[in-house]
């Protein structure tokens, strides 16, 4: 695979981003989404730090996996971002205070498994 290293970079990004916008999520309570609140519900989720922060790692993670799409073909390049649940599972037991289980860890093992199979 070309660019695996730019691939696995636009992977960690996003993980890292999903996680940061959990937290940011957290600081904004209950939104109601309807048409006569929306401009007030998206001023409010832009004005929280870890959103923004957790969009430019999205933005970027985005502009890589282009960079990686450009070179490389979707089905083989794809199971590479399956990589997410174990990297957001990992950070969200360690930051997050998240549990874990042995379902969890199980369906990690295999997600890995199938990656492998897919790239050996």
């Amino acid at each position: 695979m070309k660019n695996i290293w730019v691939a696995l970079l636009s992977v960690f990004l996003g993980a890292i981003g999903q996680v940061i916008l959990k937290v940011g999520a957290d600081q904004l309570g209950e939104l109601p989404f309807s048409f006569k609140t929306l401009p007030k519900d998206i001023i409010h989720i832009i004005k929280i730090p870890q959103i923004i922060l957790g969009i430019i790692l999205f933005s970027v993670s985005f502009l890589l996996w282009i960079k990686v799409l450009t070179k490389n073909e979707l089905s083989y390049s794809y199971p590479l971002v399956s990589l997410n649940y174990i990297i957001i599972m990992i950070m969200s037991v360690f930051l997050l205070g998240e549990e874990i289980s042995l379902r969890k860890i199980l369906g990690t093992v295999l997600i890995v498994l199938g990656v492998w199979v897919v790239y050996v």
